[in-house]
């Protein structure tokens, strides 16, 4: 039976959040754009930040993982990365633990007529994904899908 198209996105990410869990790493974000490039990029974490020699060591070990288990269709070129100053934002414990920083969503539907929400993380509620940003005074309460953007905006005042 052929592998649904988003099946083997689901394995590389419980391959990469095993692994990365033993190694005493966190999976940040996946992004597997199926572009021109084929760059399947892991974001990994870990307290105290990331080096480079961490993602030399981290893209031997899920490299090797990879081919043995093959689980990505097609050609593709493996990198891993620091998330950056402007990590992105997906799982409940993402924004529960940035609740008071400033966050940068966009939403590929409008809510209260826009897309895009500047402002600071009030809230976060797990189940449906929902956070309360309030931009300007003003509060919006966000429902956050597949489709949604949401990034950490580094203030370099602080």
């Amino acid at each position: 039976m052929p592998e649904k198209h988003g099946d083997w996105r689901v394995r590389v990410q419980n391959l990469a959040e095993d692994l990365l869990d033993n190694l005493g790493y966190e999976l940040v974000d996946i992004d597997f754009p199926r572009g021109d490039d084929g760059i399947l990029r892991l974001f990994i974490d870990r307290e105290g930040g990331v080096t480079l020699d961490d993602c030399t060591h981290v893209s031997r070990m899920f490299g090797a993982l990879l081919d043995v288990e093959d689980p990505v269709p097609g050609r593709y070129n493996l990198e891993i990365s620091s998330p950056g100053l402007n990590r992105r934002l997906r799982r409940p414990q993402d924004f529960t633990s940035r609740i008071g920083e400033t966050i940068k969503i966009k939403l590929a539907e409008p809510l209260a007529g826009r897309r895009r929400f500047k402002g600071i993380l009030r809230d976060c509620r797990p189940q449906p994904l929902t956070v309360t940003v309030e931009v300007d005074g003003e509060l919006f309460e966000v429902p956050l899908d597949e489709n949604a953007r949401c990034n950490l905006v580094y203030n370099f005042d602080r």
